[in-house]
């Protein structure tokens, strides 16, 4: 998720009376529940190494008490500060964090160092719009309480933060599940159909920001990958999808593959839809396009890996790009 749900959701942990188990104690829930996301300062080396080590051991679940470890001793100095009663928040904090992200269509490699599998369940979107909201309201509403309270001098002045906190948490917890149900539906609903008379061997469904109706549907068959709209108040119509067909040139792919480039995409990439497309110059290259469609489709350029190879099938050049957001931060040679 992205850090202003992991803030709010923190602090309204904190809130629920967990903040007060040690001195500084939301400061330390706060700080590590951002603190996995320090993976962050791999950016500075280009995409390709932010690529690599995103959600990598930040995110493990054998690393959580080390992390939990220096949230707490960051407010060694605080009055009264104990060591036990932090590490444990410290460590509440970072599990939070990965269980957040566990829910999004990232995912989290929450195995390593032993094994590199993604886990996630593709519930929420990176920045679910709904979330977000109704954690800020839980959050801002005891101050709003506070600062009519004040004005009105009457007992308002004491904010409710503790019934808000159990609310949001709660909202949370519940919309997790809802959205559970829903993404169950939708995969079954991709999962019923042929397309084009083939069978799907592989389907997925992620969120869309708004409606929770509505999912993106991933379908992978023998000849092609499919993408699809899955309104389940609607009936779900199999023809009417993107279609992309897979490359016939095995022996392209396989040297697009063997670039540290490709390598990296791929151990982080998780749908990935391949391309290969003629090139003017130099002459008889083809240029390799691998997309994750998880974050938009080929054309838009998302989370691409292009890898131009000449008419010897030697690597010309390998430039992997985010897209609109990372815009001219691309990593290749």
């Amino acid at each position: 998720m992205d850090n202003v749900t992991h803030t709010l959701t923190a602090l309204l942990l904190a809130r629920t009376g967990l903040g007060k188990l040690a001195p500084g104690g939301t400061a330390v829930l706060l700080l590590a529940s951002n603190l996995p996301d320090a993976d962050i300062i791999t950016l500075w080396s280009g995409t390709l190494p932010y690529l690599e080590y995103h959600r990598h051991l930040t995110h493990a679940l054998v690393v959580t008490p080390l992390l939990g470890l220096l949230a707490a001793l960051a407010m060694f100095r605080v009055k009264g500060w104990r060591l036990w009663p932090a590490w444990a928040l410290g460590t509440l904090g970072v599990w939070a964090h990965i269980a957040l992200d566990m829910l999004n269509n990232y995912g989290v490699r929450i195995w390593l160092p032993f094994r590199a599998d993604w886990v996630g369940w593709d519930l929420f979107m990176v920045v679910d719009p709904w979330v977000m909201a109704v954690l800020l309201l839980c959050v801002l509403a005891p101050l709003l309480a506070r600062l009519v309270g004040s004005e009105i001098g009457g007992r308002a002045a004491v904010a409710p933060g503790r019934g808000w906190a159990f609310f949001g948490l709660t909202f949370l917890v519940l919309w997790a599940g809802g959205r559970w149900v829903l993404h169950e539906r939708a995969v079954e609903t991709l999962r019923t159909f042929h397309y084009q008379g083939q069978v799907p061997v592989r389907v997925a469904a992620w969120p869309t920001a708004w409606n929770p109706l509505v999912w993106s549907g991933y379908v992978s068959t023998e000849p092609f990958w499919g993408l699809y709209r899955v309104d389940l108040s609607r009936e779900f119509d199999p023809e009417r999808g993107t279609v992309f067909f897979k490359p016939e040139g095995a022996e392209l792919v396989n040297a697009a593959r063997r670039t540290p480039e490709a390598q990296a995409f791929l151990r982080f990439a998780q749908y990935p839809v391949w391309r290969m497309l003629p090139v003017a110059e130099p002459e008889g290259a083809m240029l390799v396009e691998a997309t994750d469609v998880r974050f938009g489709l080929p054309e838009e350029g998302k989370f691409q890996l292009r890898i131009l190879l000449d008419a010897s099938r030697q690597v010309v050049s390998a430039r992997f790009s985010y897209g609109v957001f990372l815009k001219g931060m691309g990593a290749g040679r």
